[in-house]
């Protein structure tokens, strides 16, 4: 083997182990996905059990994204210090700004529900109050897991132990939160249902307490850098919040499927976690790169030869994933051999049509936003993880109706 050969299969050889170590926490998704199969016999009655449901994951994994791009990056770049306590100016000012866009964003989830229900479901009826609280309840409860404890736990571990927290913080992060979102989301929904004045006074409970952490966070509103977090979260997340409830609206509209076929439900936050993960894995890589000056801010440098093994790497990673996630949602659900491979030829050409996209979006949202002098932390994960999961909604729902003729 030639020089040039030895090094490929080196790098290889690295990237490949770490991706499919990060993405095999997709699989743990199934756990989300059965979690979230518990309601599905209510869905048919309550549309907007689904419509809010999509927005939910991805919005909570957009600020999740965001915060734990910022984590990897600070620690290669000194910003942040590789300790759990007594960490800089930057890390706190950071992790008020992300609960803040979270607390934030729970209103307009609600909002954005409500509107979105509308126009899908005009012949039902649920109270904008009742989406707003469940909303806030859903997101809140995961983001001061995260903040607080989860994401610097993971960032700063894997970065101590030599393991690069680019390729391992959001995916093992972002598999923790759609289970976390899921058992909060549904027990928030049973409440509803059946303990209305247990779910009245937890409501009020939790949105006053996170109402004093959000004015605490406050003193932060002077810095720099908790503006330009902000200022640059918000934009971004406000438009692509639009887009994850109209992929709840699109998933509503199939919930008599989803009644006949749980199993559908159980793999979707699967899919969602795992393709988001795959963009966020190349996303991460390439901020940390453009900001330690290791690639030139050109959409050329995709064909780089560390890029392309790092895409490969990925992409096979991803291929082994969704088929060992779908064996396993099968045998969940469904005890037939044609069902299995029903399920596994499903997640795989759904897998296989999002390649493509899922690579450009990461890559290119990556130099685009740091050619303009944005900080692309800000932008590339949450961007993926919403259109991933918009774009992977449309996929899998098309190619199961082709598949499985429901």
């Amino acid at each position: 083997m030639n020089q040039k050969g030895g090094r490929n299969a080196t790098l290889f050889s690295s990237t490949f182990p770490q991706a499919l170590f990060a993405l095999s926490f997709s699989t743990l998704d199934l756990a989300a996905g059965f979690i979230a199969s518990l309601v599905a016999s209510y869905v048919v009655k309550m549309p907007w059990t689904l419509i809010i449901y999509p927005p939910l994951l991805t919005v909570r994994g957009n600020i999740s994204g965001m915060f734990s791009g910022r984590l990897t990056t600070g620690l290669h770049v000194g910003l942040i210090k590789p300790s759990i306590r007594k960490n800089t100016e930057y890390f706190y000012s950071l992790r008020a700004s992300i609960f803040s866009m979270s607390f934030i964003n729970a209103f307009i989830v609600g909002f954005l529900t409500y509107a979105v229900f509308l126009i899908f479901e005009p012949l039902y009826y649920v109270s904008l109050l009742i989406l707003i609280s469940i909303a806030i309840i859903s997101m809140m409860i995961p983001t001061t897991v995260s903040i607080f404890f989860l994401a610097p736990l993971v960032a700063i571990v894997s970065y101590k132990k030599g393991i690069d927290p680019d390729v391992i913080a959001y995916p093992i992060l972002s598999t923790v939160n759609d289970i976390i979102v899921s058992a909060v989301y549904v027990i928030t929904i049973w409440l509803f249902i059946f303990w209305e004045n247990v779910f009245i006074t937890v409501s009020y409970i939790l949105i006053i307490l996170f109402s004093f952490i959000f004015i605490y966070s406050s003193k932060y509103w002077t810095d720099k850098n908790f503006k330009k977090t902000i200022s640059e979260g918000m934009f971004i997340i406000m438009i692509l919040m639009i887009i994850s409830n109209f992929t709840g609206g699109v998933l509503s509209k199939l919930r008599y499927y989803i009644e006949r076929y749980p199993h559908i439900l159980a793999i979707y936050p699967c899919l969602l976690t795992m393709i988001g993960d795959e963009g966020s894995i190349i996303a991460s890589t390439t901020t940390t790169k453009l900001g330690l000056g290791n690639i030139k801010p050109s959409l050329k440098s995709i064909v780089y030869r560390e890029n392309v093994i790092l895409i490969l790497g990925v992409l096979l990673a991803g291929f082994i994933m969704s088929t060992i996630f779908a064996t396993l949602g099968s045998f969940l659900y469904a005890f037939s051999i044609l069902k299995l491979v029903q399920t596994i030829l499903v997640s795989f050409v759904t897998v296989t049509l999002l390649a493509a996209p899922i690579i450009f979006i990461s890559f290119g949202s990556a130099i685009i936003t740091f050619k303009r002098g944005l900080n692309p932390d800000n932008f590339t994960i949450p961007t993926i993880t919403s259109l991933s999961d918009f774009l992977t909604t449309i996929s899998l729902f098309t190619v199961i109706k082709l598949i499985m003729g429901i």
